[in-house]
This record gives C-alpha cells, structure tokens and sequence, in this order.
C-alpha cells in the first residue's frame, strides 16, 4: 500500500552500481481517493477531533482582535477557576500559515490569557482552516459565548472590511444583516478607533445609543478628540465612561436634546367655565388639537368651521405682527 512512497537504496556492496530500476509512482488518483487517501483522511480527522495538550509559548496570538482593552482585565475569575477545577473547554488552534511548529489562536483568547499566567499546557483542537473559514468560527463562537459588545462587534467588522473579506462573510461571522453593519460602519465614521478603546466595551450600551450619537456627532461636524480629553476616573466601568464622554458634549448636541427640539411639550387649553377644552401641542411644525371628552362636540364643530375660524386667526397673527414691525 506504501510502494512508491519511500526512495530506493542503493546497493552497499557496490557504490558503482546502477540504481535498480524504481518503482512505479503512485498513481495521482489514488492521492485524492482510495486506500492511502481514507488514511490520511482519517488521521487528519482523529486529530482534529482530539484535544491536545499545547505549551502556550508555541501560540500566537494574532489575527483580528474581537475585544477592547487589555484580556488581564477581565479574566481573573476565569483564571482562578482554571487554577482550581481545570481547563473544562478547549481553545481553537489553527497552524501558523508561516512559522512551522507553531499555532494561531482561532478562538479562545481568554483563556489562552488565564492560562499564561498558571504556567500550564493549554487544551487545545488543532484544524487546519483558511482565512474565511477561521473567520466564521472566531464569530460564531463568540457569538455563542459570551457576546461582545456592540462597540466590540463594529470594531471587528471594521477590521474585517479592511482585511478584504466579503461583506457576507462579515455578515455571517457576526450574525448581523447588512443594516446592521451599516450601523456600524456609520459609528466608526464618527469616532476613531482610539477614542472607542478609551471608553471602551460599554456592554450595556445598545446600538441605537451609538448610532443616534453617531449621527449627532457627524451632523455637528463635533470633533470628537477635544470630548472629554482628560483620563477617565480611575477604576471607571466602561458604560461609565461613555456616560462621562455623553455628558461632556455640549448640551445642544446630546441625541437626547436634538430629539427635544422636534416639539413643544403639549398644554391644556381652558374653557371659560374652567373645564379643560383639550390639548394643544406642535410637533414638527404641525398643530394638533386632541379634545377632552366632554368638549368633543367642540372638536367636531371646530373641524366643520375650520375655514372660517383659521381665516379670522390668521387675520389676527399679520395684524400683530405689522404692529411689532
């Protein structure tokens, strides 16, 4: 099953003989099919599906980052954990496409940081994976576990853009639809990447709050550098120091404020009897009227002699306003 595979030695008992005749080479089919194929095929499998035991020196960890801020941070129970009970999940481990004997992280960073620290093998699967293919796992395995943030997952889309890949593969490792990652593409327009890893993952803050902020940002054309400049408060949550960042902005420019000038607050009109006739409010520069329920006869009535009542109105507002001219 081997013939053809190993090279032939030359004969000791004379250096100057000629070679025997070699073996036929193994057909080309039987590399892709057959005996020797399902053999290399399942070792590759029973390797792949094995946990190994990897000396964390031998991994790099490079690649598209999908979190914010230092991994010390935020994995001290983690480490503690693995001290105690062990290392329960493996970690994802591809070949280094360059450097023989050695691994990328696919997934599993966290841990690979917990792990450093205790000066342990790490468990690891070992998959030979493509660019994409390790791309779609990195995604889809965060996406199972512990989710990263919205600030987190525009970052890694931005990341991925840069790096060529398609917007599907985008898409499909961040499971997200194509609005989505406009959204996201509209917040890394308004703010430099170094001014999202200063407040960093902010996992309580949703993407409607970045996006509305986005659009502000970019409307008032803020520049966003000069926004709260000086260090953050010393042990300061991520979500606080985006509430810090906020609250930094002029008051004018907050989403909050701009959704305040759309309308005036509605009042209450009042009947001669002191009754309420209702509530008037302006939204958008349209007037609306809505009745209380004793005086919706007035409401009806009102409609009917719009033309008459609204002519008269009118006639009152230029006549004023000639005076204050």
């Amino acid at each position: 099953m081997f013939e053809g595979i190993t090279p032939v030695p030359r004969p000791e008992e004379d250096a100057n003989a000629p070679l025997p005749r070699p073996t036929a080479k193994m057909p080309e089919v039987f590399q892709s099919a057959g005996p020797i194929a399902a053999i290399r095929n399942d070792l590759r499998s029973v390797g792949a599906r094995s946990v190994q035991d990897i000396d964390p020196e031998l991994i790099e960890d490079t690649g598209l980052k999908d979190r914010i801020g230092a991994l010390d941070d935020d994995i001290a129970d983690l480490r503690e954990s693995i001290s105690k009970h062990g290392q329960q999940v493996p970690i994802l481990l591809r070949p280094h496409p360059k450097l023989s004997g050695r691994y990328q992280v696919v997934y599993g960073r966290r841990r690979l940081a917990a792990i450093r620290g205790l000066g342990t093998p790490v468990k690891a699967l070992i998959r030979t994976l493509s660019d994409e293919e390790a791309v779609l796992a990195q995604g889809q395995e965060n996406n199972l576990r512990k989710d990263p943030s919205f600030i987190e997952k525009a970052l890694f889309a931005g990341d991925l853009e840069e790096a060529g890949y398609d917007a599907r593969v985008v898409q499909d490792a961040l499971n997200v639809n194509r609005s989505h990652t406009s959204h996201m593409r509209k917040v890394r327009e308004a703010f430099p990447r170094q001014v999202l890893e200063r407040i960093g993952a902010a996992p309580s803050i949703g993407w409607k709050r970045w996006y509305e902020l986005a659009v502000v940002v970019l409307e008032k054309k803020i520049d966003v550098l000069s926004v709260h400049p000086a260090p953050f408060p010393e042990g300061s949550s991520s979500d606080e120091r985006f509430a810090a960042w906020v609250k930094a902005l002029p008051k004018a420019d907050t989403p909050k404020e701009k959704r305040q000038e759309k309308g005036t607050t509605p009042f209450t009109l009042m009947a001669q009897d002191g009754s309420a006739l209702g509530e008037v409010a302006l939204t958008k520069g349209a007037l609306g009227f809505r009745p209380s329920a004793q005086h919706r006869g007035f409401a009806a009535w009102l409609h009917a002699n719009a033309d008459d009542v609204f002519s008269r109105l009118h006639e009152e507002f230029l006549s004023q306003s000639k005076k204050k001219d």
